[in-house]
């Protein structure tokens, strides 16, 4: 009991200082003890094709820097040479998906509802690149390219009002709503050194699928855009996810733009913060961050990574043996 009491006014302290971007409502509600479990967007973001610059942040501190070495004393014996997130937008210039619908439920799903799921995953995918803009041996500084290998789909799942391109899309249906295993990176698993290759053409022979849209040539797909009307996961009670092999989330919660920041981050490679103990040195209180607690990223109002993530992010990439 007097841990949790511990918890509950430490939790509180930092709704009340420790993020800047907190909005009155949101922090009323965790200083009464409420829990949010998404924090809806009321906006899709904008999308702008000008260069992208280095991002700017605080100065390290005291604080950060126990987190910093207390996230990564055990990463480093498991960061290998295959390629990941960041390795995409730097060597390929563009991330392709896989759209998984995977649908219980009978569901009209929108051109629109498409446009916009591609835009949030987009926004927080360059949001990321900004941050490693000017790290050593990372170079792309045109903002990174979204777009769709196929549109895998359970038979519950009716179009509408689709775009001339969404239509052209590969169209997969199948019981577990997936694009051939055959088309996936993930699945094959291609080297660094396999993407640094001219004219940064990325083909995998044994994928027979061809897009046809001249803007997007690709025959693979990077990751997963994964969403269910149903929870998963080991005891099925999971309403999101994110690793290499992509991002999962509820079809009801594709409009939490925060969401997509936490899941994002974790198919970057950023440590699963949510173990993380509030205090580490009774100094050091937990700096806030997308993906350390199931606390932060419901109440953030603001669509970005957090000075912290960034610090973690660029920490990984020096910890890369491949560049």
């Amino acid at each position: 009991m007097f841990y949790f009491f511990l918890t509950l006014v430490g939790v509180v302290l930092l709704a009340a200082s420790g993020n800047p971007d907190l909005t009155e409502d949101a922090a009323a509600k965790l200083s009464s003890g409420g829990e949010y479990l998404t924090m809806y967007s009321d906006y899709v973001p904008e999308l702008s094709s000008a260069p992208l610059t280095r991002r700017s942040l605080r100065d390290v501190t005291d604080t950060d820097q126990v987190y910093l070495d207390h996230a990564f004393k055990a990463v480093g014996e498991n960061v290998t040479e295959e390629q990941w997130l960041p390795h995409y937008i730097d060597t390929q210039g563009y991330i392709s998906l896989c759209l998984r619908l995977d649908f219980k439920e009978e569901r009209v799903v929108t051109g629109q509802d498409i446009s916009d799921a591609l835009a949030f995953f987009t926004a927080s995918a360059r949001d990321l690149q900004q941050g490693l803009i000017g790290e050593t041996h990372f170079s792309w500084t045109q903002p990174v390219k979204v777009g769709l290998f196929g549109i895998a789909h359970t038979s519950n799942v009716t179009f509408e009002g689709l775009t001339a391109e969404q239509n052209a899309t590969l169209k997969f249906q199948n019981t577990e709503a997936r694009c051939p295993a055959s088309c996936s990176r993930f699945l094959n698993k291609k080297t660094v050194k396999d993407l640094k290759i001219e004219g940064r053409s990325h083909d995998f022979p044994s994928c027979k699928e061809k897009r046809s849209n001249p803007d997007f040539p690709v025959n693979q797909y990077d990751l997963n855009l994964w969403y269910s009307d149903y929870s998963f996961g080991e005891s099925n009670t999971s309403v999101a996810a994110g690793g290499a092999w992509g991002v999962r989330m509820l079809w009801q919660n594709r409009d939490s733009a925060s969401l997509y920041y936490h899941l994002v981050g974790r198919a970057a490679g950023l440590p699963n913060g949510e173990s993380w103990p509030l205090w580490l040195e009774w100094w050091a209180i937990k700096p806030w961050s997308i993906v350390a607690s199931t606390y932060h990223y419901p109440l953030s109002s603001s669509s970005e990574f957090y000075d912290f993530d960034i610090m973690m992010l660029r920490r990984l990439w020096q910890m890369s043996p491949v560049k």
